[in-house]
């Protein structure tokens, strides 16, 4: 008699010998099953398994006898199923509520005068009814603000007492601030940031006794030992012993939860590590499946660990490749998990877009169409592969010499010398440049800020090259005596790195000092979690490359949910021949793509459900290869027009 039985924490199989053939060993195996002493056991006690077993016998019309725990676990296992379906089918009817339904609701901890927006209380019920929730809201919507809501009403209920967040590097500040402000408490009594201090003098596990709300970032979990030869797992085991207590339930946050989408990435491992221990989970990001459907697996596993939600990686993966049906079917069973607020509810206030010509000089307009021809003929005489390998390198360079063509020099500093540049070889007046004269860009953006350096309350002027943030910072501290801070990748990322100069200090000193009144930073040191738009309205863009999420995720720093009810300003510098010549430059090239890409991650943002976008809103990534494509070929035949025209003319 074939029995199928538990006992000693494991699933047993009796097999009979008429039915061990090859293809039936071969299926215990591959299930999990080892034998000894006759009998097959696995440590496997799940209801999956025992019905996988149950039917592969009755496919194969054999008698299986199932002792009398297994058909309980099938049956507590269905249970489960109902009750489970039943409160999924609660939160979706909660999430198809029109946002006009929702009255504002009382917080726990905010201070009395503050309020959700109508459409921020979706979420924080949708999240308080399942317990375990994703917020997929477009950037800018406030999810923080969303996520401390759902925390403070989970522990007025009891559920949880404590709140561990997973946070890029730069969302810590995030936390704290937003923290301040709801709360009206300072965040260094509550909050703490586990340091490698922590870890070492093995503290960690004891920090729950005297703060409340714990921030760690994403490279310390999934952080490997020098070299990245062992991987160093201290950090996620002491968090884990700090989960594991029974005084302590923590609500686990992943914030920007794309960032451990890789199940197979150290720190997509370490966070299935940690969820487990968790009372309560919460995964937070704008972008959820950035690139293809295989990108949620690992998010929804963090938040539904050991439920076997969508089955092993694996197969889930390989079901979904060129498959429709099979992704379609991946999001519908999700939909009831998650909550999305689109770019259009938002609400916000208007913006203007205005663009400054900005005639380039004699010898700067020399250089820009010397590397113009260069770009040219290599895409003429080279094989396609070299040409489109040196492609990028190359247009950077074009855009540097449209903005500020000692960029491609060794002298980025400025300087008032001027000297007589005539007749000196092309290579030296690039290398000699800065000291001869301020190009097209400069000097326009040194007309326009003596306009309003001193009349606007706060500016940020974005520049994509450290030589041009240097450069701008000593015009404006020197012409106009208004105090800067810059930040980028050279700066420090914070106080316990560098307390005189880093990142968090000069944000700080941007937002709270009145007599800092300029911020100059580079978009891929100040990417997500950062927010400016109570204080300042008024962006500058020296330079732009075709890297959209520079673009998109700059103009957000300004824009978002909270701010007044002020119109947001952008001012784009274009680079141009001469006033009144109307040939195309670089900028124009560059302005072309990042419409035609802000266009279609609108159609994405504006999106309620979860379908796949190549762009991403994270540095993760520098372009799409289509996108990289695309500009490729517009940018060749751009110029191979142009330079035909001209040697016509």
């Amino acid at each position: 008699m074939n029995e199928l039985s538990t006992g000693g924490n494991h699933l047993n199989l009796t097999l009979e010998n008429t039915h061990r053939s090859l293809r039936m060993l071969e299926f215990l195996k591959n299930m999990g099953f080892k034998e000894t002493d006759g009998i097959f056991s696995t440590a496997k006690r799940d209801a999956d398994t025992i019905e996988r077993v149950r039917r592969y016998f009755q496919y194969n019309n054999f008698e299986l006898n199932l002792l009398p725990e297994c058909p309980q676990i099938l049956q507590d296992s269905a249970n489960a199923e109902r009750n489970r379906e039943n409160l999924f089918q609660e939160a979706r009817a909660i999430k198809e509520r029109n946002d006009a339904d929702f009255q504002n609701i009382r917080i726990p901890e905010f201070l009395p005068e503050l309020e959700l927006y109508p459409f921020q209380i979706k979420p924080v019920l949708h999240g308080l009814k399942l317990g375990n929730s994703a917020n997929f809201s477009v950037p800018g919507s406030g999810k923080t603000w969303m996520s401390y809501a759902t925390y403070f009403c989970l522990k007025a209920e009891g559920h949880v007492n404590k709140l561990l967040v997973i946070c890029p590097q730069a969302g810590m500040q995030v936390w704290e601030e937003e923290y301040r402000h709801i709360t009206g408490r300072d965040p260094a009594e509550r909050i703490h940031r586990i340091t490698s201090d922590d870890r070492d003098r093995g503290r960690i596990p004891t920090l729950p006794d005297r703060f409340e709300i714990i921030l760690i970032n994403y490279e310390k979990i999934g952080q490997v030992q020098e070299h990245g030869a062992v991987e160093d797992m201290r950090y996620t085991q002491a968090l884990i012993r700090m989960l594991d207590q029974e005084n302590h339930n923590f609500y686990l946050i992943a914030d920007e939860s794309h960032k451990i989408k890789d199940p197979q990435s150290n720190r997509g491992i370490a966070a299935r590590m940690l969820s487990p221990s968790a009372a309560r989970r919460l995964i937070l990001t704008g972008t959820p499946m950035p690139n293809y459907h295989q990108g949620l697996w690992n998010q929804f596993e963090f938040l539904y660990p050991n439920q076997n939600l969508l089955g092993s990686y694996e197969s889930f993966a390989a079901g979904l490749v060129d498959n429709p049906f099979n992704q379609q079917r991946a999001i519908d069973e999700l939909d009831p998990l998650f909550t999305r607020i689109t770019k259009n509810q938002l609400g916000l206030p208007p913006i203007d877009t205005v663009y400054l010509d900005c005639p380039m000089t004699e010898f700067q307009t020399e250089i820009y169409e010397t590397i113009a021809w260069a770009i040219a003929q290599d895409a003429n005489n080279r094989d396609r592969f070299q040409a489109y390998q040196d492609y990028e390198r190359n247009v950077m360079y074009w855009i540097m010499a449209s903005t500020d063509p000692s960029l491609l020099g060794e002298n980025n500093q400025f300087s008032d010398a001027l000297i007589d540049l005539e007749g000196v070889p092309l290579q030296d007046r690039i290398r000699r440049y800065a000291e001869g004269e301020l190009s097209g860009k400069l000097s326009a953006l040194q007309v326009f800020l003596r306009d309003i350096v001193r009349r606007e309350d706060k500016i940020i002027i974005w520049c994509n090259f450290r030589g041009t943030l240097v450069k701008v910072q000593e015009m404006i501290e020197r012409d106009f005596g208004v105090q800067v801070r810059k930040i980028d990748g050279s700066v420090d990322k914070d106080d316990d790195v560098n307390p005189l100069e880093n990142k968090e200090k000069n944000l700080r000193d941007f937002r709270d000092e009145d007599d800092v009144n300029v911020l100059i930073a580079n978009p891929a040191s100040l990417a997500e979690s950062i927010s400016l738009h109570e204080v300042c309205h008024h962006a500058i863009y020296v330079d732009r490359t075709y890297v959209a999420t520079n673009w998109i995720q700059s103009k957000e720093r300004i824009h978002r949910v909270g701010m007044p009810d002020v119109r947001t300003k952008y001012t784009v510098l274009m680079s141009k021949y001469g006033p009144d010549d109307q040939r195309l430059t670089v900028d124009d090239l560059i302005e072309e793509s990042l419409t035609d890409k802000e266009r279609r991650m609108n159609d994405f943002l504006d999106d309620p459900g979860l379908n796949p976008n190549a762009m991403e809103l994270n540095y993760d990534r520098i372009n799409d290869p289509n996108d990289v494509d695309r500009d490729y070929r517009r940018v060749i035949e751009f110029l191979r027009g142009k330079f035909s025209n001209d040697q016509n003319n």
